[in-house]
């Protein structure tokens, strides 16, 4: 059995940073479980791989992802561009896969959103002092 091992980003442009140094530079997009995961595959050897994976509740809406790479902005298009600024890079949707277990995944994800819930709970609400 493959040792995998998923990597979950904060933010939609760590997932571009990722895609900077793979040869081959895909999003697969995922609906899953009423979210939306955007993964990269990241093959270290036969028995281990990475998985990046950037989660939103929304679906990115666009074909493709366009990296500035003189301002490091991101943007999402429907239409491909010529324009040298610009790494394209294609979202690939996913109809099935195998390269991650589906049931791990939606596991981690609900332990790591019921974490979060917990933490902004335990947080203290500061009041400000009225001065009368």
């Amino acid at each position: 059995m493959m040792d995998i091992r998923l990597i979950r980003l904060k933010r939609l442009e760590d997932l571009i940073h990722v895609l900077n140094v793979v040869q081959v530079p895909i999003v697969h997009h995922l609906a899953l479980d009423s979210r939306h995961i955007y993964f990269i595959p990241f093959f270290l050897s036969t028995d281990s791989s990475i998985i990046y994976f950037y989660e939103n509740e929304r679906r990115l809406e666009g074909k493709f992802l366009l990296f500035n790479n003189f301002t490091g902005e991101v943007d999402i298009t429907d239409k491909w561009t010529s324009d040298t600024r610009f790494t394209i890079i294609p979202i690939i949707d996913v109809e099935y896969q195998n390269v991650f277990p589906e049931k791990q995944l939606l596991s981690e994800l609900r332990n790591q959103h019921a974490k979060e819930k917990r933490e902004k709970e335990k947080k203290p609400i500061v009041k400000e002092e009225q001065s009368q």
